[in-house]
């Protein structure tokens, strides 16, 4: 059998889950006032196979965003008719705590199957935790548009920037980072020229001294590497505990020497040479920023540790 697409999750999820059948879930996802969408409602109304082989398990390098109507309108639309489906006061808990657990697992499992992001996936998950909205309602609401959209694009990028659009639109909410504090001690840096470069990774690792297998290599593209919970660039590095932000840190090749550089941060980035030199501050936390200050990269080499926050350390590699 094959592997369930991000979109097959989507469509059969809702149906098992909230009782709409595939084509009234569809009417809600597809724009029908273009021409492209109402042709395709067409065809899926008169030919039902239609539906099931080219709409609810469409590959994700064929999925079209032109189709599709305001994610954030058809979700509203989509929770008031799982809700009336479910009954009861309680129908907005059973949402949340569904496309928080279940649901968004099988949704992460669909795009590690497509080698898409499903990290991007769970941090989303743990900022909608954190969201300034405490009300149930607001997030089961954002649990949901989270699921429908990246299932719909089969992209976790989009599904996060467009939980962020709303947020920031709509709720008032601010889709960010809990703060923490680093309790490193901060010290001036000595850069050691160097001119060869070799490729470089980051190796992430934990506090009983126990390292992740996966290394992330780090791109010598001049746009260079984002790490963070939610980064909107690629490449990218999203394996990164709760505390990071979501564009924490920069990290790219110039002139033979590879920088890192904060990208305005919640909890700062410490630098722990591996050389012995001591600790660089890349970034403070914002709590103990300078108004108006510019923090320059800072050089980065291998055995260097990087301490993004509290609970995320990366071991600077040769790759």
């Amino acid at each position: 059998m094959a592997a369930e697409t991000p979109c097959s999750v989507l469509y059969n999820d809702i149906r098992s889950f909230g009782g709409l059948k595939h084509l009234e879930i569809a009417r809600m996802l597809i724009n029908g006032n273009s021409y492209l969408g109402s042709t395709l409602l067409e065809k899926c109304s008169s030919n039902r196979s239609y539906l099931t082989r080219y709409i609810v398990h469409r590959e994700p390098d064929q999925c079209a965003p032109a189709i599709y109507s305001d994610f954030a309108v058809t979700t509203l639309n989509l929770s008031a008719a799982i809700c009336s489906k479910l009954g009861g006061e309680s129908a907005y808990q059973a949402i949340a705590e569904h496309y928080r657990g279940p649901a968004a697992n099988e949704m992460m499992s669909a795009l590690a199957s497509y080698k898409l992001d499903s990290r991007l996936y769970a941090n989303a998950l743990n900022h909608i935790d954190n969201f300034d909205g405490n009300a149930v309602r607001e997030k089961s609401t954002l649990y949901l548009m989270l699921f429908v959209a990246t299932g719909a694009l089969a992209d976790p990028i989009q599904g996060v920037a467009t939980v962020e659009r709303f947020c920031d639109s709509k709720t008032g909410g601010h889709f960010g980072t809990t703060e923490t504090t680093v309790g490193r001690g901060f010290m001036s840096s000595l850069e050691q020229p160097r001119t060869v470069a070799p490729n470089l990774g980051l190796l992430r690792t934990h506090a009983d001294n126990c390292a992740d297998m996966q290394i992330h290599p780090l791109t010598r593209d001049p746009r260079g590497t984002v790490i963070g919970s939610l980064p909107k660039t690629s490449p990218s590095i999203t394996d990164v505990g709760a505390d990071a932000s979501r564009e924490h840190l920069r990290i790219w090749l110039e002139g033979g020497h590879w920088y890192a550089q904060g990208l305005g941060s919640t909890n700062g980035t410490v630098l722990e040479s591996g050389a012995g030199d001591g600790d660089i501050v890349i970034e403070p936390p914002r709590d103990q920023r300078e108004p108006g200050k510019v923090y320059p990269p800072v050089e980065i080499e291998n055995s260097d540790r990087l301490h993004l926050g509290l609970y995320t350390t990366f071991l600077v590699i040769v790759d």
